[in-house]
């Protein structure tokens, strides 16, 4: 009978302190958790048959982190912002694609660089009314997919011009630069599907495919105890491995050299181009030229709009390295001049009218509210000259 008392303490210590555990770190030191990890972007994604997700029909939510406090709004047909009819009536329309900077990550509705373009528009044109469409994210995150939204839906809603903002940190080459593969071409080798091989969405949210060991467990990978004890580990792993003998410790890759100086570079600014850069740009060259065509063919005009990288705002990025700070957009502006596709370069703009304020949130790296402005303000300016005009 003491026995069994005694193992019945001893569970219930066990329990009470597992509990007083867990409830401790999750309300003065959360973890991480299987939870988290499904909400690095809010629930604002729909799965999708032909692009790696679609935007959220009707979906409102908050954005926040330590740099915003933001709400997004997305109307009934998919796209950030008011509400819009697919007749267009009278309206003169602009269809901007684009990414997360288009979409305006870390701003409010009425403060991403389409909708204060609209409202400038509006002011310069006032006898006819102008109608900006706001399809960033709509329309995927990189050039194959503005590509195909621009072929299987922009070109319904009957747009009179397009632009395209092509962002130079991750819509040429980067990390994010292979995470796409196309199941399906057509017969010039441009996609017909696209299917991202890093993530997925599931119950709305934008997740890894190939999720961590320690969040795969169920039950458990939600507790803040059991991603606690993950993070002890992670810590004392590299002193055990220090511990061991040279033959137990050393891995395949100690043979490897410190990186050298061109290495140090992202592949976009390297004085010389690696075959993976020059194959990424020129996938980007013939995506790029597709949507020309296709544009073309409706006698619709299209402008591209290449938006800088943070790290380029200062001409000193690199110092004492071999690197072209500004090297993307002259492959760029040599491409659209080769073909007389019109453009516009942001980067001289924003480090003129910056006058040394932030134009990026300083960690997380899209435009502030400031970067969405003086973007509206040169964009407006480029398509009166170019466009309103006409």
């Amino acid at each position: 009978m003491r026995r069994r008392a005694r193992t019945y303490v001893v569970i219930l210590s066990t329990v009470l302190s597992v509990v007083t555990a867990e409830v401790v770190l999750r309300g003065f030191f959360p973890r991480r958790t299987a939870e988290a990890l499904a909400g690095i972007y809010p629930a604002m994604f729909d799965d999708s048959d032909v692009m790696p997700y679609r935007l959220r029909p009707s979906y409102s939510g908050p954005l926040k982190s330590t740099e915003y406090d933001t709400r997004i709004n997305v109307n009934s047909l998919g796209y950030r912002g008011s509400a819009f009819a697919l007749d267009k009536g009278a309206a003169r329309r602009l269809l901007v694609i684009g990414d997360s900077f288009t979409f305006g990550w870390g701003v409010n509705d009425d403060e991403t660089y389409p909708a204060l373009l609209q409202r400038r528009l509006a002011a310069r044109v006032p006898s006819e009314p102008i109608e900006v469409i706001n399809a960033g994210f709509a329309a995927g995150y990189s050039p194959d997919t503005y590509y195909l939204y621009q072929k299987n839906e922009g070109l319904t809603l009957r747009p009179d011009a397009i632009v395209v903002g092509l962002y130079v940190g991750n819509d040429l080459d980067s990390d994010k630069a292979f995470e796409n593969e196309w199941p399906e071409t057509d017969r010039n080798g441009l996609p017909l599907r696209i299917r991202n091989l890093d993530s997925h969405v599931v119950d709305h949210f934008l997740i890894p495919r190939h999720i961590p060991v320690r969040y795969r467990t169920p039950v458990l990978s939600r507790l803040h105890l059991y991603q606690g004890l993950f993070d002890i580990w992670w810590e004392i792993a590299p002193r055990i491995k220090s511990w061991l003998p040279d033959s137990v410790a050393t891995t395949g890759d100690a043979g490897s050299q410190p990186p050298g100086a061109e290495e140090q570079v992202p592949f976009n600014y390297r004085l010389r181009y690696a075959d993976r850069t020059q194959k990424v740009f020129a996938r980007v060259r013939s995506l790029l030229a597709g949507m020309q065509e296709l544009a073309s063919r409706q006698g619709i005009p299209i402008y591209f709009m290449v938006i800088p990288q943070q790290l380029q705002m200062s001409t000193e990025a690199f110092p004492n390295l071999p690197a072209d700070i500004e090297r993307p957009q002259k492959e760029l502006a040599a491409f659209f001049d080769e073909r007389g596709m019109r453009y516009l370069d942001l980067l001289p703009w924003l480090r003129q009218q910056s006058e040394g304020r932030d134009v990026y949130y300083p960690a997380d790296g899209h435009f502030n509210v400031l970067g969405n402005q003086l973007t509206a303000e040169r964009l407006s300016d480029f398509l009166e000259e170019v466009w309103l005009t006409k």
